[in-house]
């Protein structure tokens, strides 16, 4: 396939199957051995796993939309920089996050997909707050048995 091509079919995974959640395609799509990577070892394998994956996301964000901001390819890899919006269905917060995606194709499929994105800023705007609840409480507990509060007085730091 040529660069066009495949960045086509990329463009048509982010539309048709994330955005959309047809996951009748996702066959044509994806070779049988598909193996998806992202942050903290997180992995999915096969055209089944990325099937569940996609079902679940769409069930906890249930109006989920990606918007690809930019698709770079060359040769057999197309990168997607992409954003998130959604909104959670446990908490009934809008959630928004952003991502770079790296897709290898093989023979007409995609075979692999390397992603980074922030987990944890996800985390924090359906917690709302917990990041600094869990922060301040750190710091009260360090102050109570009279260790340093901050980074800067870290013995660790050499300061």
């Amino acid at each position: 396939m040529s660069i066009e091509e495949n960045k086509v079919m990329v463009d048509r995974v982010w539309q048709e199957v994330f955005n959309k959640g047809n996951l009748d395609i996702v066959d044509e799509l994806y070779d049988t051995n598909y193996v998806y990577y992202g942050p903290g070892g997180y992995e999915i394998k096969g055209p089944v796993g990325l099937k569940r994956f996609v079902s679940g996301l769409r069930t906890s964000f249930p109006d989920l939309h990606f918007t690809v901001e930019d698709l770079i390819a060359e040769g057999d890899e197309v990168v997607s920089r992409w954003t998130m919006q959604g909104t959670h269905r446990a908490t009934d917060k809008q959630i928004m996050n952003m991502g770079i995606i790296i897709s290898r194709i093989a023979d007409g499929k995609i075979v692999e997909d390397w992603e980074i994105y922030d987990r944890l800023y996800i985390a924090e705007q359906a917690a709302g707050g917990w990041i600094e609840k869990r922060m301040v409480g750190s710091i009260a507990k360090r102050i109570s048995k009279g260790l340093p509060s901050s980074g800067s007085e870290s013995p660790l730091l050499g300061k």
